[in-house]
């Protein structure tokens, strides 16, 4: 026969078991409540609790998966950085300072999520260092299909473990050959005289409607496109 106090005692520990496990969750639920809330004394948002709990979950991302939306992002940026600035273009009358890209939304958007905008070309308006090696190369490459009349297909580069990088070809529009046209005949007397006070060492001319200008350069940081997923 077991003793009385043995049940005694048995629940005495299921007892403090159960007290035990009611405070652990109530210290859960008042620690995840100051992490939502700046006032402690304010109820549980118990909506809030679950979206905290679904956030700390683990979720397995694979590098494909970066990769496709990195690749997409980019395409997306360059659509409306291209947009945008084919528009300031269009509404400036000889203002040669209309190319640039700094003041553009989506370029202040895109940097406030760290992402990097620029141009590349092997016929700069400004002198700048050289191309690298990996430039020139991935500028061949679009030379290559450009001069065959290939499809220039955008890609992106795994630079290293934080740091995407997007390219895409910059083709040469109508509305572009009044600064990059031909001199005489696109590029008014006007316009000739303030590029060549600005831009002494202009070599962004003589392009003809359809040609490869340059690239697309675009740098995103991989934790953006984690993030997004």
């Amino acid at each position: 026969m077991i003793p009385i106090h043995y049940y005694l005692w048995k629940e005495q520990i299921e007892k403090n078991m159960m007290k035990a496990s009611n405070l652990s969750y109530s210290i859960l639920l008042t620690a995840m409540s100051l992490n939502l809330s700046c006032n402690p004394g304010a109820p549980i948002d118990s909506k809030a609790v679950k979206e905290e709990i679904q956030s700390r979950k683990i979720r397995k991302v694979s590098a494909s998966d970066i990769m496709t939306l990195a690749l997409k992002t980019g395409v997306e940026i360059e659509a409306d950085v291209t947009r945008q600035h084919m528009t300031s273009i269009l509404a400036a009358d000889g203002e040669i300072e209309r190319c640039k890209l700094s003041s553009l939304p989506a370029v202040l958007k895109a940097k406030s999520k760290g992402i990097e905008i620029s141009r590349i070309s092997q016929h700069p308006r400004e002198k700048g260092r050289p191309l690298d090696s990996l430039e020139l190369k991935v500028y061949a490459a679009f030379e290559y299909a450009a001069q065959r009349q290939l499809k220039m297909i955008p890609s992106l580069e795994d630079v290293n473990e934080t740091t995407l990088r997007y390219w895409a070809p910059i083709i040469m529009k109508k509305a572009c050959q009044s600064c990059h046209g031909t001199k005489g005949v696109h590029i008014g007397l006007k316009t000739q005289k303030l590029l060549q006070e600005q831009f002494p060492q202009d070599q962004a001319f003589n392009f003809k409607e359809g040609a490869l200008m340059g690239l697309w350069r675009i740098k995103i940081p991989k934790k953006e496109i984690i993030m997004s997923l």
